[in-house]
């Protein structure tokens, strides 16, 4: 299964937008059209698809943050129908080689809804399965209380998430403690830069303080993805 890149001009950018993103995601967790198409334009942001007969099945969006070193993976979807037939299995591989040959992050992150906290539906998908996907290909979680900051102005944060870890770069992975603990500086960088881009700035409410409190210098404590009970979950945000 092939996946391939989706730049600004392809013709099939508007069919991920609306065909992909748009029915996988509540309004309130997704990107504009054009706040897409400027990260695009920038380099902080690529696309990358399973494509066949013209049609985009499926894809994943980067989010690259060179100052911290993170890297995102902002979104994944693929269409109903075609979901459990190996698609998303396709994208992770390519998160897996070609992102990281592409930027070399230290680390690479999923922010994932928690099942305690967001129910399933025929549209935008079982929780549960999702972590179990995430599961399946080794990732796991940041004991972080963490939430999903507001988008946009006037736009609500997104409470019941989970941060979760999907690739370490080699020279943190070789670390005797990378199987219990990330380190918190790319994290702390990354959030930083988040809260700015999306809030205007950190803010220093009860919700932003806990998220940061819990990077402290010595790291972040890294949890089994598909132990649900266990995993962090905030819904005052």
């Amino acid at each position: 299964m092939q996946v391939t890149d989706i730049g600004l001009d392809s013709p099939l950018l508007d069919v991920v937008y609306d065909e992909l993103l748009v029915p996988n995601f509540p309004a309130h967790e997704l990107v504009t059209r054009e706040e897409l198409r400027a990260g695009l334009k920038s380099g902080a942001q690529w696309i990358s698809a399973v494509v066949r007969e013209g049609r985009p099945d499926g894809a994943a969006i980067a989010e690259w943050s060179p100052a911290s070193g993170v890297l995102l993976l902002s979104y994944m979807a693929v269409r109903r129908d075609l979901r459990s037939s190996g698609i998303g299995g396709a994208l992770m591989g390519e998160i897996r080689t070609g992102w990281q040959a592409r930027v070399h992050p230290l680390l690479t992150l999923a922010e994932v809804e928690h099942p305690a906290a967001h129910r399933p539906d025929g549209e935008h998908g079982d929780q549960t399965a999702r972590i179990r996907f995430y599961a399946r290909h080794g990732a796991r979680v940041l004991d972080v209380p963490y939430f999903q900051p507001s988008l946009r102005p006037g736009a609500a944060r997104v409470p019941g998430m989970v941060l979760a870890l999907l690739t370490t770069a080699p020279e943190l992975a070789d670390a005797a403690d990378s199987a219990a603990v990330v380190p918190s500086e790319p994290v702390r960088g990354y959030m930083t830069e988040y809260f700015a881009e999306t809030e205007g700035s950190v803010p220093d409410d009860p919700a932003a303080t806990a998220l940061f409190a819990a990077m402290p210098p010595g790291g972040i404590a890294l949890l089994p993805i598909d132990d649900i009970a266990a995993l962090p979950c905030t819904t005052d945000v």
